[in-house]
């Protein structure tokens, strides 16, 4: 297939063909000037701009020193102390934990100098090496986006503008609903009580609550209230919600509260590890007894899904349900309807009462039956 040539406007080149990042050139006082932007968008805005301080006099002084070029790694030092100012300590761990993994491909590169062809080529390097979901890509675009945004045209680094357009991010898959069997249950339990016996509460916890995993790693003491019999959780996903909601606790839920909550103060982080600090992570610790369970194709994630279908599947309304775990509309709690089948039955025998009771019967029968009727 021929490669598509795109025409460029009078004044911008890309000097490396194929890098996606472009250069001005302009005329001021007598001398051609170039300068290196970034995208094409951003080039014609930047060469506009040029134009309109040429004709005023307030052109930068290119006599001035260039201001020394940032590097990667600085840029995820600022994106780092951003999230620690901004964000709950497990979303800053989670994401720090991504940037990691990105600084010994990118962090010593100028970052101005990273093209958007080469952030693409890594994800999807570690999308195929680590066999990330659609779901896991996005969050490390995210993670991309955020370094860039944060040291950008007014940001602590000053950098330029981000040297790469906008990554598309890939249409995640919001269907699955993967739940434990109780011998799951019980086969994961079990290696948590042996090898990991305080995040075994944890666990608990989540799967009678269907909390998220940065909702339970956000609990904190007081969060229980034994009048009511509900607990508060704290959500930050939408923030056009309220700041929490309230589920019931089963006994089992509270059993596992009050061992995490024990000789702890009011509002001190409820889940700790075992050194007492605040949990920021469940995969250290539950990777390792699931795969010692034997249990597969499972997330800490799923242990969500496992309360959404028990509730539904007892007969809890969808409505109800939705509620527990914090979305906005039924739409995404639609994933668990077919776990009713009774009311698909009764769904089914609402619409065929309104036909006469001898083609209710028909439909009852096989079509040989139906024939053998008629003719007889």
């Amino acid at each position: 297939m021929a490669t598509k040539i795109i025409k460029l406007p009078i004044g911008i080149s890309e000097k490396v063909p194929g890098s996606g990042i472009y250069w001005i050139r302009y005329t001021a006082e007598g001398k051609k000037r170039r300068e290196k932007v970034g995208t094409l968008s951003a080039a014609k805005d930047r060469l506009g701009l040029r134009h309109v301080q040429a004709k005023a006099g307030t052109l930068p002084n290119s006599s001035e020193p260039r201001p020394q070029k940032v590097t990667f790694a600085e840029l995820v030092d600022d994106a780092n102390k951003h999230l620690k100012s901004e964000r709950t300590a497990a979303h800053a761990y989670d994401t720090a934990m991504k940037f990691n993994r990105m600084l010994p491909t990118f962090g010593k590169r100028e970052a101005e100098s990273i093209t958007r062809q080469e952030v693409l080529d890594w994800l999807d390097e570690q999308a195929e090496e680590h066999e990330w979901s659609d779901t896991t890509r996005n969050r490390y675009v995210a993670a991309f986006s955020l370094i860039y945004s944060v040291a950008g045209p007014d940001g602590t680094k000053k950098l330029t503008l981000k040297p790469w357009g906008r990554i598309t991010r890939r249409q995640e898959d919001n269907s699955r609903v993967r739940f434990l069997s109780q011998e799951e249950e019980a086969a994961i339990s079990k290696e948590l009580r042996e090898r990991y016996p305080n995040y075994l509460n944890v666990f608990i916890l989540a799967l009678h609550t269907g909390a998220r995993t940065s909702e339970v790693l956000r609990g904190q003491i007081g969060d229980y209230n034994s009048q009511t019999g509900m607990i508060k959780i704290h959500q930050t996903k939408d923030s056009r919600k309220p700041k929490v909601r309230f589920v019931p606790m089963t006994p089992m839920a509270v059993a596992a509260y009050k061992a995490l909550a024990a000789d702890k103060e009011k509002d001190a982080p409820l889940c700790t590890n075992r050194n007492g600090e605040p949990l920021y992570e469940m995969r250290y610790w539950f990777l390792r007894a699931l795969e010692a369970s034997g249990v597969k194709d499972f997330t800490f994630h799923d242990v969500r899904h496992t309360a959404a279908s028990r509730w539904v599947m007892s007969g809890v309304p969808l409505a109800a349900v939705a509620k527990y775990l914090g979305h906005s509309g039924a739409g995404m709690v639609m994933r668990y309807a077919h776990l009713q089948p009774e009311v698909n039955a009764k769904a089914i025998s609402a619409a065929m009462s309104f036909y006469p009771a001898s083609i209710q019967a028909d439909t009852k029968r096989t079509p040989a039956e139906v024939r053998l009727a008629k003719g007889s």
